[in-house]
């Protein structure tokens, strides 16, 4: 008979606690792993296209990696800082400045924009490792790249408070944001 790791133990029982099937738990993480590359490729995209994004990136020393993940969990998104531009990286190496949910429920409740990101952090559904200063550079560049790509009522409920975007930007820009992705999309980076 196989034991279980402690890391799974836990995992069940807190599913057990949050009264998740399998079958939720699985459909959960396939979506927050979806969100988690489309989040990525948003950001390297603002990066390009975005003049506030490019702003508060030069702000980032050159090489810092940056990360998403899920405790106890494979999932994870990493992103190099590099020339004032934002890359995907592979692996799952430390990164410097690192965003990890508790668990895959609770990145679903934010991805899903069920919870604002400032609401699930209040919450402690996360918790952030790295320099603080860093992390509101970071989460200020997510918070745009947001109010650019999603639908006004969404962003409502994603964020505290939504950025003043004129009509003009957020279709131009949005739609740069989009023709980024798919590029990355098709090119497979």
């Amino acid at each position: 008979m196989a034991t279980m790791s402690s890391t799974n133990i836990l995992k069940r029982e807190l599913e057990r606690k949050l009264g998740e099937s399998p079958h939720v738990y699985a459909a959960q993480r396939a979506y927050v792993a979806l969100m988690l590359d489309v989040i990525g490729r948003l950001l390297v995209a603002g990066g390009q296209c975005d003049e506030e994004i490019k702003r508060e990136l030069a702000g980032f020393p050159d090489g810092l990696t940056i990360g998403f993940s899920v405790m106890g969990d494979s999932l994870a998104m990493r992103l190099r800082v590099r020339g004032g531009k934002l890359e995907r990286l592979s692996g799952n190496l430390k990164p410097d400045l690192e965003i990890i949910f508790k668990h895959i429920s609770h990145a679903f409740m934010v991805f899903s924009f069920q919870e604002s990101t400032p609401r699930a952090f209040a919450n402690q559904r996360m918790i952030t490792q790295g320099d603080p200063s860093l992390a509101m550079r970071f989460t200020r560049c997510l918070n745009r790249v947001q109010a650019l790509a999603l639908p006004r009522f969404v962003v409502q409920r994603a964020l505290k408070a939504v950025p003043s975007i004129s009509i003009g930007d957020r279709l131009s820009i949005g739609a740069r944001l989009y023709l980024g992705v798919t590029r990355s999309l098709v090119s497979g980076s």
